[in-house]
């Protein structure tokens, strides 16, 4: 497994630079979907899978290894047609400016990117809700008060 995810965790980093983020995933779904699964996913080959991603995304990736690593993992579960587990982006605001974070998760339990994760940064998806809401929000807003006019 471990080979397995070295060359994945290249051709994963490759991918990253060369195509967007849900071409590269297409792909690895693709990818992993292309035969059926050997076995299926147990508890333990979660736990080996996850230390295993880690372990070669720390040792290949000294710097922002959190996507590649995300991405390692959810290959390694759905290549043993565990579709379950869910890849998470998420953005935090710091002293530093925005910060970045890409994490899985599979039935709300974090597997891989920090437990803390989804009380530290804020999902796109859940991000883009609520802006889609405030923006309905101050268009409802600007319609019903006094002295405004639709355009």
């Amino acid at each position: 497994m471990l080979v397995r995810a070295a060359v994945l965790t290249v051709a994963v980093r490759a991918g990253l630079s060369l195509w967007p983020l849900g071409r590269v995933i297409r792909g690895l779904r693709h990818a992993a979907q292309w035969r059926s699964p050997r076995s299926t996913s147990t508890p333990l080959y979660r736990r080996r899978a996850v230390w295993t991603a880690r372990a070669v995304g720390r040792r290949f990736l000294p710097e922002r290894p959190c996507l590649t690593q995300a991405l390692v993992l959810q290959y390694l579960l759905l290549r043993r047609g565990d579709d379950e587990a869910e890849l998470h982006i998420g953005v935090a605001k710091n002293e530093n400016g925005l910060q970045a974070h890409a994490w899985v998760e599979r039935n709300g339990q974090v597997l891989i990117g920090g437990a803390n994760s989804p009380q530290e940064y804020e999902r796109f998806g859940d991000l883009a809700r609520k802006v889609r809401s405030n923006e309905s929000a101050d268009r409802s807003d600007s319609i019903s008060s006094p002295g405004s006019s639709r355009p």
